[in-house]
């Protein structure tokens, strides 16, 4: 049987490259694209005066454990 040619490592090293530049792409569209939706989150809690930065069940900065 005849074995399938192999890409050379020069081609192999340029595909992880690309491989990981599209991860790291993908990353930091979503951290971008959150941060979007976050700033307009925060403007609308503004405009009508609710602020959910407070709705939270966590201890107070003064509380301790």
């Amino acid at each position: 049987m005849h074995e399938p040619e192999r890409p050379s490592d020069r081609r192999l090293g340029r595909a992880a490259i690309w491989v990981v530049g599209i991860v790291l792409l993908v990353i930091a569209l979503v951290f971008i694209g959150r941060n979007f939706w976050h700033h307009d989150v925060l403007k609308e809690d503004q405009q009508t005066g609710e602020n959910r930065a407070d709705d939270h069940e966590g201890l107070t900065p003064n509380e301790k454990r």
